[in-house]
């Protein structure tokens, strides 16, 4: 297990704090849906058959775009099995745009990133058609994986905070590379998800949405699914603004009861505990 530990320790060493979470999430970019073309009987699969057919000879130039897909499966987006199913109502004022820069402040840096990375078995990551990733830290039979939303939550809190050293400067600021790659992310995720609900607009100039209910995901039973001991991957983001000198320390919380706290603790009593500095 130190041997894992040491190969994760050592790379840190070679490239900037948070190039790794983007290297790993972007890969993820292109891969998006796995098929669920097996999960469909015999007869939904005669009328998608039929329908594909139908669909092909109303417009041609959908056959290379079936061509790449044979070619390059898809990843499902409901790893967790969360449906869209929270009525939540849209609001163009909360407490994230108060004028109260302090509690304004408080709600983006309290926007906990912990669940960003799941550490599932080699097996699993297989059967659900994930690219190849690092080896998890604790043990060579898990791989590491960042979770889309968490690496966006990364992303706009980036932005916010180089937006508010333009008005007040801050000693080691976010450099401009950072926040282009985070705007880039995200305008590929918009445009991915392609959001088409249509938004109501009556009594506010540039309101559209407001008060508008909308169906959405559970966020924290997405938070309970990365930390089941299945994928855990002993992960604390310690500080988004202030990375850690040795990116291995993020993987420096198993709990006592988790299969991988020996692991871990034989690791860190040799090379040194983290120096936790967190926001």
């Amino acid at each position: 297990m130190l041997d894992i530990y040491r190969k994760v320790s050592e790379h840190a060493g070679t490239i900037e704090d948070g190039e790794l979470e983007a290297t790993v999430a972007d890969g993820l970019l292109s891969h998006k849906r796995a098929s669920l073309l097996p999960t469909v009987n015999s007869r939904g699969l005669s009328f998608m058959t039929l329908f594909l057919l139908i669909s092909l000879a109303a417009n041609g130039s959908a056959t290379p775009t079936l061509y790449i897909q044979r070619e390059h499966p898809y990843i499902s987006e409901l790893q967790a099995g969360l449906a869209y199913d929270v009525p939540t109502r849209y609001s163009l004022s909360t407490d994230y745009t108060s004028n109260n820069q302090t509690l304004a402040d408080h709600m983006w840096d309290s926007l906990s990133l912990d669940s960003m990375v799941i550490a599932p078995t080699i097996e699993w990551a297989e059967e659900v058609g994930l690219p190849d990733s690092w080896d998890f830290p604790c043990d060579s039979s898990r791989k590491i994986y960042f979770v889309k939303v968490y690496h966006q939550l990364h992303c706009l809190k980036n932005i916010r905070r180089a937006f508010k050293q333009l008005l007040s400067p801050e000693t080691d600021p976010i450099s401009f590379g950072h926040v282009e790659h985070c705007l880039d992310t995200l305008r590929q995720d918009l445009m991915c998800r392609a959001d088409d609900t249509p938004m109501p607009s009556l009594k506010l100039v540039n309101g559209a949405g407001e008060g508008q209910i909308r169906q959405c995901k559970n966020f924290e039973a997405l938070v309970a699914w990365t930390k089941h001991p299945d994928r855990d991957a002993c992960y604390r983001r310690l500080s988004d603004y202030r990375p850690p000198s040795r990116s291995i320390d993020r993987y420096a919380f198993c709990a006592p009861g988790s299969e991988h706290f020996a692991a871990m603790t034989r690791y860190f009593e040799y090379y040194g505990w983290p120096q936790v500095v967190e926001d």
